[in-house]
């Protein structure tokens, strides 16, 4: 249905005008004109057929149009649109959707499959003075659908019956109407659904309001709540009878409503009884079967709307006998008309799924005997074996549907076999009437589901002598259609032809066409009977039965197929190639009669000179070609034709570009592929260098004047006028679907190790790698499908060559390592110059082609660093060393070193640009939309001229006139900034994986080497310190907000390991806080800080009490900066505070073993000392942000952030407390308290350094915790317990490395048992890689002492 979707679009939109041109919003008031009629019916039968025989059913999205419709007079739309509907409902996709307008639509659901009461009005009058009489009146559809009957209704039946209950709201509605006349009512169902009547379900009337009318003249004098009757002959009315039933029914109508006040929630029950009465009484047998074709099509949509219980509440509740009473239409006696017929199967398929329902229909059709109801209808189906058909067309559509719903349905196919059926179908493949071959093709399709389902089939299909029928008859249909070919020989030479795809810009006027030349009914015949065959062939049970068959005309007639591709079409022709491989596989005997046959041979000429358009010819080749090698005859002609080559030459031809994207098409070829080279291996290296020819051809199918551009440009260029614009969900990235199909195809060819092995020598990887060069990759490259199956193609080489892999990722990205959004160290293109590329119509062809080349270097470096980063997170873990073990063989040192330095660079250039583009899409305006561009005029006087923000903050068109943006160029920003934005993030992942990658050698974990890991650590903190500088130079505008937000993210990223664990990755961390870069970081924090303070806070709430009548707050124009602040400021001390707890420190797993490490064993690496230090370097930070009142102002959220920042401080979390000690830091707060400035805090003034708001939280703290620690008093010493002391000693430490690591854990066993296996398993790492020397167990790191304490804070002094 994908190829309908336009045709479908456009039915849509004339079913809108229809149904806002006669107001189908309600009940209709006008008939509908000869054309407009005409034309709905055709679209309504049209739309039903597509669902009826194609896929992606679930595309049809009209259903509210449907609903609509039912409000129509038309008694042929009505139909039609239940037609419709009904096939929908059966859809559990459409479900959905028709439960969302359920309540109202089941409404009028319920009053079309309202019995007519006509056994109250006809019954009595009937003859029932034979039994078949009496039984056929006892059924009202039998009643009903008997023309005979027609004068007896005529006689009894015109009468208007119909009772409902006029609520308290009803009269209260129609009260508050007053007077209006009739004519003006508003017909409309929504109240219904307000006052809950669902059309049959009415509520019973309490005896104090009881109120009946009954006369056809009388009417009420006072409107009053109660039960009101109708019962008036039509004759009685005094209609028009000179006007058509249309008019008649809307003068009943109007008179009706007049005279009994009928509720507007009433009007559409009403007017369907009226058409019903009219139907009757003039006699219009015709109207009446179209009414009851209408009744039993409502029944069937309620039956898949309601599941079993609400069905049988709702409606078999009232019509308990409904089924069985719609079969008894099918007796022969009734003489019902074929249409109502048609009905009654269609509804039959649908009640099939109320398991209450289906025993009664077998019973009903007596569907297991011979003589039933259903197999007369059967057997006089298929009667006349040269005869035109005895059925119409829908006639049989529905039995075939209700046949294949029984198969499916609780033992039917089982009932069916039982009856006979098989036997039947068997005699109906012998059919030779032109208009019966779909009916046959039906046939033998529901014998092939029977075969498959039911165990008994088989034996009745032999008995039936069905093997040599469904031979025969397909030799027949084949020497046919080559007698069609050998009459239209210029026909069949046109469709070899490979132009098969409509060709850019003229898609929408062009039209696939189908490469058949025979008529669809054949061909619909051809496919049944060879899906026929192949599930035959394929059971292995079968065999014993089918091993003859090579004896028969099939290989004579397989051959014929092959020779002629055009006539048959590549269906039959898939199918003819995969019978002929599984009689070889089945029987290897029977190979040497296929040979002599010619079979072989002839396929492969076949396929050497053209391979048919599909998915299925494609994936049965290398089968057949297994089949054809088990001897040295068919080995030889497989090695001398170039057939492996012509069936490659698929992945560069744009005309298979959609069959391949069919299901899991290339992965099931390239499986089958590699499975047919590993039975054959002398075809290895013939068939390696076909595949790398064949990259090769798709390769140039990248390039810049490939075909690809003039067939279909797809997604990858900038677009230039409006046309383009409206034609673009046509594009198709015709190369990325080749790209993705060679890549899933080598997925499946290569999951053998000595195939992948031979890929990489050959330089397959190589050749895959510069494919993503190409300029025809589209502008969201990483998040496409194609890339998907490159990572997945990269992760399968990755076990067999990892160093192979990167070196060429590692390549593409340092030869394409670029910013975004400039071309050069100049940065010449400022953000406003690159929004400019928008307005592509402005430039030259040669500013157009420079741009895209940038554009297109950005995503290719792009996708290589996104697939890059996935390998090492993917399989490494997040680690570069788990994936290559030696870094040299893949990229020299110092190149390695520039390669990270490169894209940290970018990275830091590309952010600004990012950020700055991103908040320039958020703020662009939709087409037409005056009033944004009106506050984009007036927001423009606000900024600072030559600002970052006056360049980006405003949606201005790219000449610098803000007005309303083009489609077109909103488009090209998006697409712009697409390629801008994901260089960004993918970049950050990239340096995020790098800093991953730098965790310290364990025995499990090799890590970087040293050498290695000390440059990229230098290398990743200058990052992080430029990150910090570009923040600084922010300007100050939402912008610079934004930007300073997304860098704290990027910092986090370099700096801190997230996984099962979260900690800081110390050896970086360390390194930043030696290059003065929590200084930097605290300094920003302050300059942003006080950035916000200067935003005027947010104007105050209306005062309590104020009334409604007073002026509205003025609207805060800082509103979204001082919110972009607050984000950021959250994030910065979100970032601080997870530096400032310690925790991350001490649960690194890095740190013994960095402190063993390292070369001169320093001793100030203790944790305990770094954590002080740290706070001492926030403190007067975190002192100035408490004295702000932007701190009393700003959101709660910022306030617990900061709150999370002086928590570990105050409780001295962390830091070693040892005998005469305050608690950590707290040994340095009198000097901090007094002024004194610390050596390495020198950079601010002493008087900003006192902080009696801090001093006061502290006594708070001593307060809390008692005055014998804070008072100068020694605190009790931990003493380790001694069953730890056992169990670490237990464990191979000694007792003195057991004592010690308790008392500084405070006797946490976990913490002390992980620190020492640490320190232990960085020893033998050391020793593992051949240092020299062993780290005694001095220089493991010790508890802190008072001494060390004291030495701490003297360093710290100086």
């Amino acid at each position: 249905m994908y190829h309908w979707i336009p045709t479908l679009n456009r039915f849509d939109e004339t079913m809108a005008d229809a149904i806002e041109k006669y107001k189908l919003s309600g009940l209709q008031e006008s008939d509908f004109d000869h054309s407009t009629q005409q034309t709905l019916v055709s679209m309504l039968h049209f739309s039903r057929l597509l669902l009826e025989n194609c896929i992606n059913r679930n595309l049809y999205s009209s259903v509210d149009r449907l609903d609509s419709l039912l409000n129509t007079s038309d008694p042929e739309v009505l139909e039609c649109t239940l037609r419709l509907l009904l096939r929908a409902s059966q859809r559990w996709s459409y479900q959905r959707d028709l439960r969302a307008n359920q309540a109202l639509m089941s409404a009028r659901l319920m009053t079309l499959a309202d019995p007519w009461h006509t056994k109250k009005d006809i019954v009595p009058h009937a003859d029932k003075d034979t039994a078949e009489s009496a039984a056929s009146h006892a059924n009202e559809f039998r009643l009903l659908a008997d023309d005979k009957n027609t004068n007896l209704l005529k006689a009894h039946g015109g009468v208007v019956r119909y009772q409902f209950f006029r609520t308290a709201e009803d009269v209260q509605q129609m009260e508050a109407e007053g007077a209006a006349p009739v004519d003006s009512i508003a017909v409309s169902l929504d109240t219904r659904k307000k006052t809950g009547d669902g059309g049959s379900h009415r509520r019973t009337p309490s005896k104090k309001s009881h109120s009946h009318q009954s006369d056809a003249g009388r009417q009420s004098s006072t409107l009053s709540e109660g039960l009101v009757s109708i019962h008036t002959p039509v004759c009685d009315l005094g209609l028009d009878h000179t006007a058509g039933v249309s008019a008649q029914m809307r003068q009943a109508f109007d008179k009706l409503v007049a005279q009994h006040n009928v509720p507007r929630a009433h009007h559409f029950e009403l007017r369907h009884r009226i058409y019903v009465a009219l139907a009757f009484a003039a006699g219009d047998s015709e109207l009446r079967y179209a009414l009851l074709r209408a009744r039993i099509y409502a029944a069937a949509i309620l039956s898949q709307l309601m599941n079993e219980r609400e069905f049988k509440n709702a409606f078999l509740s009232r019509e308990p006998n409904f089924t069985a009473d719609i079969i008894g239409v099918l007796q022969p006696e009734v003489h019902a008309p074929l249409s109502v017929q048609t009905a009654v199967f269609l509804a039959l398929e649908s009640l099939l799924k109320q398991r209450s329902e289906v025993s009664g229909a077998y019973v009903a059709l007596n569907a297991s005997a011979n003589h039933g109801v259903l197999m007369f209808i059967l057997r006089k189906a298929f009667t006349d074996v040269d005869g035109p058909p005895a059925f119409p067309y829908e006639l049989m559509s529905a039995l075939y549907f209700f046949l294949t719903a029984m198969a499916n349905n609780m033992n039917g196919g089982q009932l069916l076999v039982s009856a006979g059926v098989v036997p039947v179908f068997v005699s109906a493949l012998k059919h030779t009437h032109s208009q019966q071959l779909r009916s046959i093709g039906r046939a033998a399709k529901l014998l092939d589901y029977l075969i498959s389902s039911t165990s008994s089939t088989f034996p009745a299909f032999c008995s039936a002598n069905g093997i040599t029928t469904l031979v025969d008859r397909i030799h027949s249909e084949v020497m046919s259609a080559v007698a069609v070919s050998d009459a239209n020989p210029e026909a069949a030479a046109d469709l070899t032809s490979p132009v098969t795809l409509p060709r850019f810009p003229d898609y929408p006027k062009q039209l696939y066409r189908r490469r058949e030349i025979l008529a669809a009914e054949q061909i619909y015949l051809l496919k049944e009977l060879f899906k026929l065959l192949t599930h035959l062939v394929q059971q292995p049970s079968y065999n014993d039965r089918l091993r003859n068959l090579v004896e028969t005309t099939l290989p004579q007639t397989l051959r014929t197929v092959l020779n002629y591709p055009a006539a048959f079409g590549s269906n039959v022709y898939g199918m003819a190639i995969s019978i002929s491989a599984m009689l070889v596989h089945n029987e290897p005997t029977s190979l040497p009669i296929i040979q002599e046959a010619r079979l072989p041979e002839t396929m492969l000429e076949n396929l050497e000179k053209h391979v048919p358009y599909n998915s299925d010819v494609i994936m049965n080749i290398p089968g057949a070609l297994g089949a054809f090698c088990l001897n040295d005859v068919g080995m030889e002609q497989v090695r001398k034709s170039n057939i492996i080559g012509s069936v490659l030459r698929v992945f560069s031809d744009p005309d298979f570009v959609r069959i391949l994207q069919e299901g899991d098409v290339t992965g099931s070829f390239g499986a089958s592929l590699d499975e047919f080279i590993r039975h054959f291996p002398t075809v290895k290296d013939q068939a390696m260098d076909q595949i790398i020819q064949m990259l090769k051809d798709v390769l140039a199918m990248g390039e810049a004047d490939s075909p690809l551009v003039r067939l279909n440009p797809g997604n990858t260029f900038l677009l230039r006028t409006a046309e383009e614009e409206e034609l673009k969900s046509y594009y198709d990235d015709f190369y990325g679907m080749m790209l993705e199909s060679v890549t899933t195809f080598l997925e499946g060819l290569l999951e053998q190790r000595a195939h992948s092995e031979l890929f990489m020598e050959r330089g397959g990887w190589d050749l895959i790698t510069r494919a993503i060069k190409s300029p025809l990759l589209p502008f969201g490259f990483v998040k496409s499908r194609t890339f998907e199956s490159l990572h997945g193609l990269s992760s399968t080489l990755l076990d067999t060559s990892a160093e192979g892999v990167f070196r060429s990722l590692f390549k593409v990205i340092s030869e394409y390592v670029v910013e975004p959004v400039s071309s050069d160290n100049q940065q010449t293109w400022t953000v406003s110059k690159y929004l400019e590329l928008a307005n592509a119509a402005a430039l030259s062809e040669e500013e157009y082609k420079a741009a895209h080349i940038e554009i297109h270097r950005c995503i290719s470096c792009t996708g290589a660093i996104a697939l890059a980063t996935y390998l090492i997170n993917g399989s490494g873990g997040g680690s570069l060393a788990r994936c290559i073990k030696v870094i040299d063989d893949v990229l020299p040192r110092d190149e390695f070193k520039q390669l990270v330095g490169m894209v940290c660079d970018a990275y830091c250039n590309g952010i600004q640009k990012a950020v700055a583009i991103e908040h320039v899409i958020s703020t662009l305006p939709d087409a037409g939309d005056a009033k944004q561009t009106e506050k984009t005029q007036s927001a423009k006087g606000k900024e600072t001229e030559g600002s970052l923000s006056t360049q980006q903050a405003q949606p201005m068109d790219v000449d610098g006139s803000a007005s309303v943006i083009e489609p077109y160029k909103r488009t090209n920003f998006v697409n712009l900034g697409e390629v801008a934005i994901a260089f960004t993030l993918e970049a950050g992942d990239f340096i995020e994986c790098m800093s991953n990658s730098l965790r310290l050698s364990t025995a499990e974990d090799p890590g970087v080497p040293k050498v290695i890991a000390e440059e990229i650590s230098d290398t990743i903190v200058h990052f992080v310190l430029n990150m910090l500088t570009v923040c600084r130079n922010a300007e100050r505008t939402i912008v610079g907000a934004q930007l300073i937000d997304q860098a704290m993210v990027a910092i986090m990223k370099a700096m801190v390991y997230v996984r099962h664990r979260v900690y800081v990755k110390l050896r970086i961390f360390v390194r930043f806080i030696e290059e003065g870069g929590l200084q930097q970081f605290c300094e920003l924090l302050e300059s942003t800080w006080d950035w916000a303070a200067t935003v005027p806070p947010p104007p105050l709430s209306a005062p309590e009490g104020t009334t409604g009548d007073s002026k509205p707050l003025p609207i805060d124009p800082d509103a979204k900066l001082r919110k972009a602040l607050e984000t950021t400021l959250d994030s910065m001390l979100s970032i601080l505070s997870f530096f400032l707890d310690g925790e991350p420190i001490m649960e690194c797993p890095e740190y013994p073993i960095l402190v063993v490490d390292h070369d001169d064993n320093r001793r100030w690496f203790r944790a305990g000392d770094l954590i002080v230090g740290l706070r001492l370097m926030a403190l007067p930070t975190l002192q100035k942000i408490w004295e702000s009142p932007l701190l009393v102002y700003s959101n709660s959220g910022l306030m617990q952030t900061f709150i999370a920042c002086l928590g570990p401080i105050i409780s001295a979390q962390h830091e070693a407390r040892t005998t005469g000690a305050l608690p950590g830091i707290r040994r340095h707060l009198p000097n901090l308290l007094e002024g004194h400035t610390p050596h390495s805090m020198r950079r601010r003034t002493e008087q900003r350094l006192t902080s009696p708001l801090l001093s006061n939280a502290f006594e708070a703290f001593d307060r809390a915790i008692g005055p014998s620690q804070t008072s100068g008093q020694s605190t009790t010493e931990v003493e380790p317990i001694s069953l730890y002391v056992t169990e670490l000693v237990n464990m191979g430490f000694s007792n003195e490395e057991a004592n010690t690591v308790l008392r500084r854990y405070s006797n946490n066993l976990e913490r002390a048992t992980e620190y020492l296996l640490n320190t232990r398993l960085a020893e033998r790492s050391r020793r593992a890689l051949g240092a020299e020397g062993s780290v005694s167990a001095d220089a493991q790191p010790a508890p802190t002492t008072d001494d060390d304490n004291a030495q701490a804070a003297a360093t710290a002094d100086d």
